[in-house]
C-alpha cells in the first residue's frame, strides 16, 4: 500500500469554476491529478484514491467561499 500523503500532494493543479443554472450559481472546485482514477488502469489503488478525496475535500474545506460540488478530472499533458 502506498500512502500518497506522506510522498506528495495527489493534486497536481485546482481551479474554481461557476455553473450558472437560471438565477442559481453553483461553485465547483476542479482538482486535476495524475493518480489513476478508472479501475483499469494502471497503478489504480482505491486507497490512493481515497487519499486524493480526502485531500480534495480538505481543500474545498479551505476555501474562502462556500464549495458545492467537487470535480476531480485526469490531468492533461
Amino acid at each position: 500500500m502506498t500512502d500518497i500523503s506522506e510522498n506528495r500532494d495527489p493534486i497536481m493543479r485546482s481551479w474554481y469554476e461557476w455553473e450558472i443554472d437560471g438565477r442559481e450559481r453553483k461553485m465547483i472546485l476542479i482538482v486535476e491529478t495524475d493518480v489513476p482514477l478508472q479501475p483499469d488502469e494502471n497503478g489504480y489503488d482505491v486507497l490512493i484514491l481515497e487519499d486524493l478525496r480526502a485531500a480534495a475535500v480538505a481543500r474545498s474545506h479551505a476555501s474562502p467561499g462556500a464549495i458545492d460540488r467537487i470535480r476531480i478530472v485526469p490531468v492533461r499533458y
